[in-house]
């Protein structure tokens, strides 16, 4: 059954303050307010390391897709996260924010001399 598709009917000067209540805070205040322990740590952690990288401020560009169900649920399980919204700016931050380890690790190898003491 498909759903009712609703209309909102408001004055452009609405929208535009709608906007701009939408983009005054970079990382919003409350996204780990609801989530518990570890999980909000890490979280509210990795928005503010975006935020300090300069990749959150003004929300000036939209993202539309279809995704599974079964994946958004089992994400905010994980994350402790409730809103779509910050699921996927906390999705986006994370992947932004990667510090590519592995690679890091596959170019390293071999640089250290194998007969270095190790302490154990």
């Amino acid at each position: 059954m498909a759903k009712a598709l609703k209309i909102r009917s408001s004055s452009p000067r609405q929208r535009v303050i709608a906007k701009k209540k939408r983009m005054r805070s970079p990382a919003r205040e409350d996204a780990g307010k609801n989530i518990q322990g570890e999980q909000a740590f890490a979280v509210q952690q990795t928005l503010d390391a975006a935020v300090r990288s300069g990749l959150m401020g003004a929300k000036d560009e939209r993202i539309t897709a279809r995704v599974s169900h079964a994946l958004i649920e089992q994400a905010k399980r994980q994350t402790g996260i409730t809103g779509d919204t910050e699921l996927l700016e906390f999705a986006l931050a994370n992947v932004a924010l990667e510090d590519n380890f592995p690679a890091t690790m596959n170019m390293l190898e071999g640089t250290v001399d194998p007969d270095i003491k190790l302490g154990f």
